[in-house]
């Protein structure tokens, strides 16, 4: 299938049954109780994005992103929180189609930059990103978990 088969649209909410089989791809199956109404609010949010590519009604690519204040940065960053093209259409220019539509969004927004979080471990991602132009940050990323710390202090 060529590109022009291809498009790159915004999501809906009623988008998410057909996202949801690559999610649990891209998150091991691991979807919480409350995916959907995450997916819903980056949807409806101003502040969020969720792209698809599709190829004849079928989702075959899906990018989560999101914008925000950046004291670091002086002004808004965009922030690409999940990224998954479906394994029998990568290598066709899809991560990169979906990847370049939230760029030009972002630009759009008068972003500074875009900040995009991978594994450590996927050599393939961050090859992907380097040909795309983005370079390795030099800081770690900290979370803590309020559940899990929550359920540390009970014990």
């Amino acid at each position: 299938m060529n590109k022009q088969s291809t498009i790159i649209r915004t999501a809906k909410t009623n988008d998410y049954a057909d996202c949801l089989p690559l999610f649990e791809t891209l998150y091991h199956g691991d979807i919480g109780p409350n995916f959907k109404q995450t997916f819903e609010n980056f949807v409806n949010n101003e502040n969020g994005s969720v792209l698809l590519a599709e190829q004849f009604n079928k989702v075959i690519g899906v990018l989560v992103g999101s914008y925000h204040l950046d004291i670091d940065w002086e002004g808004y960053t965009a922030k690409v929180d999940a990224l998954i093209v479906d394994q029998t259409f990568r290598k066709r220019g899809i991560g990169k189609r979906l990847m370049g539509h939230f760029i030009t969004t972002a630009k759009g927004k008068k972003c500074r930059a875009v900040k995009s979080r991978i594994n450590r471990k996927n050599v393939a991602a961050q090859k992907f990103h380097r040909s795309l132009g983005f370079a390795e940050a030099e800081t770690y990323e900290y979370f803590l978990d309020f559940e899990e710390a929550e359920e540390n202090q009970e014990t």
